[in-house]
């Protein structure tokens, strides 16, 4: 138990596939003080997100491609973190489901590596925790080949662990957990809904669907939402909002009719709070920082990236506070001085 007195020891932190650094962020909201963090990322987009909240941060440092890390470097660090490409294990991608021999899932195995030369090159008898998350749409085969290779690369079983963010946030992110983390507590679900996280309009679900890398249309993005229950969308009218899904599709295309929209003339406005064909929008930015969590601001206040190029960086990471929670118990095993 933790005393008054008593400060906690710093970490040394590796994060693979790092993205926008959420894994960061979980530590940051447990205050588990952070050593070092070192960030392997190759996307532009992402690292000038990282750039922007961590630039000025002599702990941060950006370390470039799994594929050129050698884990002896980092051979006496705390925790390492993944959040390995889902490319070829999502369901979302029905034209490839080659899975761990897929182009770019298969990068799980730099993880697995990358855990063996940590371990072959380690010096001290403190504990190496570790944690992976990845799709829970994956095939029980693949789940199972993660689990067989993580656990004998570490020289212990680790169960995947499923979580939806929905207990922890205003939106689903349905996923497995693997991490040797022990005595992680029960999820208390807390009562955020979508609705509290949007700027101005109305939402017809307590829990916004699935952040995806893609946006729904302003032209016909409504048939999408509810004919396969996908992407996000935010009504003008709350009397609208609150109609049967059969009435909204009915309704709708005279609204758009009578709005005049035009894709072409309003791509390149900024119209991220309007509601140019009458009816609703899709979610901003900031509003998808608040659905997993991320700290305002973190995604929307960075310039030179593409709105475009945010709501991917955005669909593609971690739940914050879903993290934070995995990563609770750190703070008491990593012991104090």
């Amino acid at each position: 138990m933790q005393t008054k007195s008593s400060k906690l020891k710093s970490i040394q932190v590796l994060s693979l596939f790092d993205g926008i650094s959420c894994c960061k962020l979980g530590l940051e909201k447990n205050n588990t003080p952070i050593d070092n963090y070192y960030s392997s990322e190759i996307c532009k987009d992402a690292i000038s997100i990282q750039n922007h909240n961590f630039g000025s941060n002599p702990n941060f440092h950006q370390i470039g491609d799994v594929r050129q890390i050698n884990g002896a470097d980092f051979a006496n660090i705390d925790l390492i973190c993944a959040g390995s490409p889902c490319t070829q294990l999502s369901a979302i991608n029905s034209k490839d489901r080659s899975g761990l021999e897929g182009s770019e899932s298969s990068l799980f195995f730099e993880f697995i590596r990358i855990i063996g030369e940590i371990k072959s090159n380690r010096t001290t008898n403190k504990p190496l925790y570790v944690l992976l998350e990845n799709v829970w749409s994956m095939g029980n085969s693949e789940k199972n080949k993660i689990t067989q290779a993580l656990s004998e690369v570490m020289g212990e079983k680790i169960n995947p662990i499923y979580l939806d963010s929905e207990s922890l946030a205003p939106c689903h992110r349905r996923r497995y957990y693997w991490t040797n983390i022990p005595n992680i507590p029960q999820i208390v679900p807390n009562a955020s809904i979508y609705q509290d996280c949007v700027v101005n309009g109305y939402v017809d679900k307590d829990k916004a669907n699935v952040l995806l890398s893609s946006n729904l249309t302003l032209t016909h993005g409504i048939q999408r939402y509810y004919k396969m229950n996908i992407g996000n969308i935010i009504f003008k009218h709350k009397e609208f909002a609150e109609l049967s899904k059969e009435e909204k599709l009915k309704r709708y295309p005279d609204i758009l009719k009578k709005s005049n929209y035009n894709w072409k003339e309003n791509r390149n406005k900024n119209l991220e709070y309007d509601f140019p064909n009458g009816c609703y929008r899709i979610p901003s930015v900031l509003e998808c920082e608040r659905f997993m969590t991320i700290p305002d601001g973190h995604v929307s206040n960075v310039e030179g990236v593409s709105k475009s190029a945010k709501y991917k960086a955005i669909g593609l990471s971690m739940t914050v506070d879903i993290i934070a929670h995995i990563l609770s118990p750190l703070n008491e095993l990593l012991g104090h001085e």
